[in-house]
This record gives C-alpha cells, structure tokens and sequence, in this order.
C-alpha cells in the first residue's frame, strides 16, 4: 500500500481523512478550494497524485461531461486535440494532444468507463506519456453536489522537464499535481456554467 504525502494546494489534506476520501468527510475541506493527494510508491518515491473538487452540479451532469472527452479540447487548458475514436460499448480510445513548453504532448489513452460506479479508468496506449495511467471518479455529495475526482500517475512526459529533474522529483511532482487539478476544475467550471478559463 502506498504511502500518503500530506498534499495540499491550496488545503492541507491529513492522512487519516485522505485514506477515507468519503464525500461528506471531504465537503468541508472542499467548499475552500480543491485538494490534491501526493502518494509515494514503496521506495519513498513519489507515486501519483489525486485531484478532488466538489461540483455544484448533479452527479450524472458530470459524469456526462467527464466521459464527453472529445470536447476537452475547448474547455480545459492546453488541451488542443481530444479526438475519440475506437468506440467499442464501454471502451474508447482519446487523442490528446498538449500544448507545452517545447514539442507538444502527443498521446492516446484507452478508456474504460463503468456507468454504475460513474468510475473511467484509462491506460497509456501510444505517443507520448508511455506507462501513464488515469482514474477518474464521479460521487454524489452532500446537498445534492458531486465529488469528483482524477487519478493521475504520469511517465515519460517531457525529456526537457525530466533533463533538469532533482532529488525530490520536483518537475514530476509539479507536473503531475497541475495535471490533475486542471482537468477537474475545468470540468468542475463547465458543469457549474462558468466561463472558461482562457486557453492562451
């Protein structure tokens, strides 16, 4: 079992309550901002990061706008390609493409979605980012709001990040926590019908 790194932007998440991750343990927390929780692997060394936001929005709403990847590329940022492809019942393929510091992001992740638990759990299939995987989740919360959540564990994401990389993983850490927190709050946004942040 990985170990749990007190992790936070903008809240400190403490470890006992990070292990329950229940939507009604979180909502007080949440209603401040949105969490991230930074595992370590086995080895003390940093393993994924989970991003939470609470959605003022009905659960089945975001489940639709989580699993509606095709259409990330005009909300969430730095996203410019988010083409579907291979629909085949609860499997689908998605072809992101990143617009970063140096040579774009390239990759396809191979998606698996379970409408009853609203839980989509993706795998690295080609391109760029080799050996990463996702897991995001949809949950009700209390008065009627979602939990929602994204599992991020990221490899091989940039040769120039990784060629100034240090002890402490500061470049992995750092890119894995932005990745998880700008999905969520992008769909988070979008279901509450807030205007999008700007994509320059």
């Amino acid at each position: 079992m990985s170990k749990s790194l007190l992790a936070l932007f903008p809240v400190m998440l403490s470890g006992a309550l990070a292990a329950a991750a229940e939507p009604d343990s979180l909502s007080p927390l949440l209603a401040r901002g949105p969490l991230v929780l930074v595992e370590e692997d086995g080895n003390g060394k940093f393993g994924q990061a989970t991003g939470f936001v609470q959605v003022d929005a009905a659960p089945d709403k975001v489940w639709e706008a989580v699993v509606s990847m095709e259409k990330f590329k005009d909300y969430v940022p730095k996203v410019t390609t988010s083409d579907l492809s291979n629909v085949k019942g609860p499997d689908f393929d998605i072809h992101f493409v990143l617009d970063v510091p140096g040579p774009d992001t390239d990759y396809v992740i191979h998606f698996t979605r379970d409408d009853a638990k609203r839980v989509l759990t993706g795998a690295w299939l080609k391109g760029d980012l080799k050996g990463s995987r996702w897991l995001w989740k949809v949950e009700p919360g209390p008065g009627g709001k979602t939990l929602l959540s994204q599992q991020v564990f990221l490899k091989n994401f940039s040769a120039i990040l990784q060629s100034v990389e240090d002890d402490q993983q500061t470049m992995t850490v750092g890119v894995t926590v932005s990745s998880a927190l700008a999905a969520v709050k992008a769909v988070k946004r979008r279901c509450e019908g807030k205007p999008t942040v700007s994509k320059e």
